[in-house]
């Protein structure tokens, strides 16, 4: 099963939008920047609905050049081009039948396969390459992007007929800046993830909590997790704020600079509050609180009594 870690109210909305979407077999097509987590969106609808049974394929339209892309989508007959598998080759239509597609970054594709999708959107059939008949398939397609495919539409570099045949349901997934209020759970739930991967015990001092909250993150969710993972592996006990590598700390000052003052205190006290406030939302337990943030757990009590209204 998918884990999501998120406490942003806009998320939480979204998420319960997904389950009623998943429930109706229709197309979908999900935006947002890179590495807002995209595909575990899809991966979570279809999970959700009737076809969770079957396969879900998934196919990132960026990653192949556009003759590869084509024979990997479609698939091929016998002979069908120089370099063809002589036993032909099934295509990932045909592949996630009775299942779901996947199509990430999908304002990537050529135009001319454009058209080809545009096939199994309406018709749900679709002709492998060097082949004359067409063959059925029941699939439900999702698609991801992180471009405006409105626009694209408008310098006709996407199909306008495309376009709202994969504009039936749409939904945009908020950037992680835009939902600061996740970047503790979120940093706790990384940390937690490759600590045990690693077998080690690393901690996350305030300094670095403080970082993460100022830093506006343009990789995303997936910027956070590679960074938590970079850190685990250069240090050796706590994570410190001399393990963040130093252009990512000139650009938390540079950012900084435009931002209204706040005092040193205060922020490393709104830090704390965040930090005690989530751990204590997750365990509802002194001991196991102070257990995960290596504190003792009178310290643990002392906090949480002192944020207590809040938690």
């Amino acid at each position: 099963m998918l884990t999501f870690v998120s406490q942003n109210k806009h998320m939480d909305k979204l998420m319960k939008t997904l389950e009623r979407i998943a429930l109706f077999d229709t197309t979908v097509i999900i935006y947002g920047e890179s590495g807002t987590g995209k595909s575990l969106l899809a991966k979570y609808i279809h999970e959700k609905s009737s076809r969770a049974k079957e396969a879900c394929i998934i196919i990132n339209c960026a990653a192949l050049p556009e003759h590869l892309l084509e024979s990997e989508l479609f698939g091929y007959a016998d002979g069908a081009f120089t370099g063809a598998n002589k036993a032909g080759k099934i295509g990932l239509i045909e592949a996630a039948n009775h299942g779901t597609l996947f199509l990430d970054e999908i304002g990537e594709l050529p135009l001319n396969i454009q058209a080809k999708l545009l096939q199994v959107l309406q018709d749900r059939e679709f002709t492998p390459i060097g082949e004359t008949a067409s063959r059925k398939v029941d699939i439900r397609i999702i698609a991801a992007t992180n471009q405006n495919l409105r626009e694209m539409v408008r310098r006709k570099k996407f199909r306008e007929d495309l376009y709202y045949r994969l504009n039936v349901v749409d939904v945009k997934v908020p950037a992680l800046r835009e939902r600061m209020d996740d970047i503790v759970p979120l940093t706790n739930h990384f940390l937690e993830k490759f600590n045990k991967k690693f077998n080690t015990e690393r901690t996350i001092s305030k300094d670095v909590y403080r970082f993460f909250n100022e830093y506006t993150w343009p990789g995303n969710v997936r910027e956070l997790e590679n960074l938590i993972e970079k850190l685990i592996v250069v240090s050796e006990t706590c994570i410190d704020i001399d393990h963040i590598p130093d252009t990512l700390q000139e650009q938390a000052d540079h950012h900084a600079t435009d931002s209204p003052f706040t005092s040193f205190d205060q922020s490393l006290e709104e830090f704390e509050k965040k930090i005690i406030i989530e751990a204590y939302n997750r365990f509802k337990n002194y001991r196991k609180v102070a257990e995960f943030l290596k504190i003792s757990q009178s310290r643990a009590a002392r906090l949480i009594r002192k944020y207590s209204a809040s938690c």
